[in-house]
């Protein structure tokens, strides 16, 4: 069995289940309504075997309220964004949303003739956790939960998104207690802080401290 027959089984799976392919057969979008977006995603690597996979399956919500304020303050939602690229507002490996709360991966057996058969566990991470996960996660009190509690989170990304966050929560206090952490990494001259400068001043004109 061929690696592409292994993500073509895959895609004819997340077909039936509602995806929409996005770029190529390992992303894929899932329409939540109201602005969200579900955004589930696929990694493969070597480990020494020619006969075998390893794969990882990923799970994320994009918040167009959020994210494309980023953009409209920063230019990029994250720095180097080429445009190409997915930028879920909460993502993680779906092992971190299991009860071992640890990076998950399966062994693909290229050496199998069923590639329905060695892509169930995958599609198995989908239904069970993307799915539930996605759907659950469509306000901003989840992005906020998922922000601050979320393993596999980037920090970068919580520093910014956080506090939009909450302050389209309502939350203008903790926004700005979470805003100051930002004003903070500018003062010990972070490597970031051109951005950075450039997000506390478009916040504090949109968001202001009542």
């Amino acid at each position: 069995m061929k690696k592409s027959e292994v993500f073509s089984a895959i895609a004819h799976e997340m077909k039936a289940l509602g995806f929409k392919r996005r770029r190529s057969n390992y992303e894929y979008l899932l329409d939540l309504g109201n602005g969200y977006e579900g955004w589930c995603s696929f990694a493969d690597a070597v480990k020494g075997e020619k006969s075998a996979l390893w794969a990882a399956t990923f799970v994320g919500v994009r918040c167009a309220e959020i994210e494309e304020r980023i953009l409209k303050w920063c230019g990029e939602v994250v720095p180097g964004w080429d445009r190409r690229s997915y930028v879920a507002t909460v993502s993680m490996n779906t092992g971190y949303l299991t009860p071992r709360v640890r990076w998950l991966e399966h062994r693909i057996d290229l050496t199998e003739e069923s590639a329905g058969r060695v892509v169930a566990p995958i599609i198995a991470d989908v239904t069970d956790v993307v799915i539930p996960f996605v759907q659950q996660h469509t306000s901003h009190s989840a992005m906020i939960s998922v922000l601050q509690h979320g393993q596999g989170q980037l920090a970068d990304r919580i520093l910014e998104r956080l506090p939009i966050a909450m302050y389209l929560q309502g939350d203008i206090e903790g926004a700005y207690r979470e805003l100051a952490k930002m004003k903070q990494r500018v003062d010990d001259g972070a490597y970031l802080a051109p951005r950075y400068l450039r997000f506390i001043d478009e916040f504090e004109s949109e968001f202001p401290a009542k």
